[in-house]
């Protein structure tokens, strides 16, 4: 995809070969589950573009990008089970495998050559501003910069694409869930300026 390339050339102050890295284990999550590995994609275009609309460095924002499309790495650990599920409800058992997933590709990140941004990107994205969300409960502004984009864009491109047990909601419905959880589940400032940009130039595409 054109995110991919666009990483390759200017590798957010990584190597090359840590970059390839990277995106190889991006590049798995498509041989376990094909919505995921989309998914991925679309919350890196998201996450990047909330994060230039936040004024962050072009390498910050390149950081940003890839830790959106690492940010379910940790899933490659999920069983088989879990993304056959048809059902929107889990076993508890399944929630706390599911509830995992942020520690064991934080685990994973660590072997590599990893910013911090992207890093905290994988293991603190379901985090939530007002201390609701896991692995750990932090909140506010103690959740790193790059999770709180990232979360949003997770959240958006969940609502507005269809999974085995939900149909997507239109831009509108989400921006609408969006507003209604800025400030307590998502950071209210980003929130505002993801909404705008969404409003002003749309939602990602096959091209994206």
């Amino acid at each position: 995809m054109a995110l991919a390339a666009e990483l390759l050339s200017d590798p957010a102050g990584m190597t090359r070969s840590d970059m390839r890295s990277l995106l190889l284990i991006a590049s798995a999550l498509g041989q376990k589950d094909e919505y995921t590995h989309a998914h991925a994609y679309r919350v890196a275009y998201y996450a990047k573009r909330l994060a230039l609309c936040a004024g962050l460095a072009v390498e910050d924002v390149m950081q940003v990008a890839m830790g959106g499309m690492l940010h379910d790495t940790g899933k490659l650990a999920l069983s088989d089970t879990i993304f056959s599920n048809r059902k929107a409800a889990l076993s508890r058992e399944m929630l706390q495998e599911v509830y995992s997933h942020p520690l064991i590709g934080a685990s994973m990140l660590r072997r590599i050559s990893c910013p911090k941004a992207v890093f905290d990107a994988v293991l603190f994205h379901h985090e939530r501003m007002d201390g609701s969300g896991y692995p750990f409960g932090i909140k506010g502004e103690a959740i790193p910069l790059s999770a709180r984009i990232v979360s949003i864009a997770d959240c958006f491109d969940a609502i507005t694409t269809d999974r085995p047990y939900q149909k997507r909601k239109s831009c509108t419905s989400a921006i609408l869930m969006l507003e209604r959880v800025s400030g307590k589940r998502l950071d209210g400032d980003l929130v505002n300026l993801f909404i705008g940009e969404i409003r002003a130039r749309g939602m990602a595409t096959a091209s994206s």
